[in-house]
């Protein structure tokens, strides 16, 4: 097939067009700029293009199935909702002329209720594609685990940065993960169905489990001992602002996120199953084990005294009651505590 993929240099439109090349198609992947490694795939037709801006996209031809993996996380904060929803707009105006069938990857979350405008923005963009008259699939899933996952490289950073594990409420809310390969055999198997209406999958792994749990999953699989320390429920501005101390990398990104951590994201149909019987997700605790081996990235810790120090000038920090006393005494445990195992 001839295979349009935009995100083409996010972490699963690039593990997508890898795939995808290895089963005969022929891929055009665009970017907003050719100015990468990743254009080094041999048998790719790259392209540039902003969705935001439709008088940047080319002219496309010959096109059978079109992936959209295009995400806002990283537009404003006051606009990524409506910069979504322009960008499915675009998109749609883009290669209705085709006639291709659009293979879409969302988010998960109950519907009809109130969501974070991360997860919000996603259903909306799914509305958006699927009320195009295009043959549109929609899948929704949770966390992604895999190299490059913005969710999986945030419980990495937190478990190997912090000599403790923080308790908070916001990380008790369920989630389903969900493998990249078993990701990548949903998002290829979607291209032999029927092309007919919009069809909507829910899609995760074999388990439920929460946010806290991964952390100690990952904390678990890497041989680190992270004592537990029960956190104040705050703000969410307080968290916020504690997110870009504890992880500048995803400060922006992730505090989109964040916002959605309160709200569950899992599987309540089982659509998937009746239609993809062949598809068998591996058990959490492979595919977190995978995603960590696979993973080449580093982060230092930094819970030094230096470090307590920025925290404890921080006013939104010291007055939410976040620093409280009793937290500051377990947190110089913990820090002397991972004195002693450094000098063994």
């Amino acid at each position: 097939m001839n295979i349009l993929v935009t995100g083409a240099n996010g972490f699963v439109g690039t593990a997508l067009i890898e795939k995808l090349l290895e089963s005969g198609h022929h891929i055009t992947a665009m970017v907003r700029s050719k100015n990468t490694d990743k254009r080094k795939m041999k048998n790719v037709k790259w392209i540039e293009g902003d969705l935001l801006r439709p008088d940047s996209l080319p002219k496309l031809e010959n096109i059978d199935r079109a992936y959209y993996l295009v995400h806002g996380l990283k537009g404003e904060s006051g606009l990524f909702e409506h910069q979504e929803a322009l960008a499915a707009v675009n998109f749609i105006n883009w290669i209705r002329h085709t006639d291709a069938g659009i293979i879409y990857l969302g988010g998960l979350g109950a519907q009809n209720k109130d969501l974070s405008p991360h997860l919000r923005s996603r259903h909306l963009t799914g509305a958006i594609l699927g009320s195009s008259g295009l043959p549109m699939i929609e899948f929704r899933a949770s966390i992604i685990l895999g190299e490059g996952s913005l969710s999986f490289e945030m419980v990495k950073a937190l478990t190997e940065r912090f000599p403790f594990r923080p308790e908070l409420s916001l990380l008790n809310q369920p989630c389903q993960p969900l493998a990249l390969s078993d990701l990548l055999k949903y998002l290829e198997a979607a291209l032999v169905l029927p092309q007919e209406g919009q069809r909507v999958f829910e899609i995760g792994g074999p388990e439920v489990t929460s946010y806290g749990e991964l952390l100690d999953l990952y904390a678990e699989l890497s041989h680190l001992k992270r004592f537990k320390i029960k956190l104040p429920d705050v703000e969410p501005k307080v968290l916020m602002k504690a997110l870009d101390y504890a992880l500048p990398e995803y400060a922006d990104v992730g505090k989109k996120l964040t916002e959605s951590l309160e709200y569950p994201t899992i599987v309540t149909g089982q659509e998937s199953k009746k239609i993809f019987p062949e598809i068998q997700p591996m058990k959490l605790r492979e595919a977190m084990e995978v995603a960590r081996k696979e993973s080449k990235s580093v982060y230092p810790p930094m819970w030094e005294k230096e470090f307590l120090r920025t925290l404890l000038s921080d006013k939104i920090l010291t007055q939410s009651g976040l620093l409280s006393p009793e937290l500051l005494k377990n947190l110089e445990r913990v820090g002397k505590l991972k004195d002693i195992l450094s000098r063994k």
